[in-house]
């Protein structure tokens, strides 16, 4: 019986554990592709990584220097619109989509005292 209740907790927990470590999921950018590790990354921006659609095509408002889900952006216009968050948000960074931004922690931005921008990547909301 004491079997039968654990697994609905082991559950419960494991589905926290996820969320808790998928929310500190983030894309780290920086002027250069290869700027952005442990020593120079403070001069990099950091992304929340959108878990729901970071990989699903995403449109830049070139005159926001932002990236929004193409879904809330319907009429981005076709050479605005990149195949996922981490193409955009390099575009942005590096005017480049290739390679994208890379997925990193929220505890290395932090550590490394990386700005912590909005998840629309606006270099104006980084801080």
């Amino acid at each position: 019986m004491l079997k039968l209740k654990s697994k609905p907790l082991v559950l419960i927990l494991g589905i926290i554990t996820i969320t808790c470590h998928a929310s500190d999921k983030y894309f780290i950018c920086g002027s250069d592709g290869d700027a952005c590790d442990p020593g120079h990354a403070k001069y990099c921006a950091c992304i929340p990584y959108n878990e729901s659609n970071a990989a699903k095509p995403y449109c830049l408002n070139f005159d926001e220097m932002s990236c929004t889900p193409l879904s809330q952006t319907p009429d981005c216009p076709h050479d605005f619109i990149y195949k996922n968050q981490g193409e955009c948000l390099s575009t942005i960074y590096n005017s480049t989509p290739l390679p994208p931004c890379a997925v990193t922690t929220l505890k290395f931005c932090l550590d490394e005292q990386s700005a912590i921008c909005d998840e629309n990547g606006q270099p104006d909301s980084c801080k």
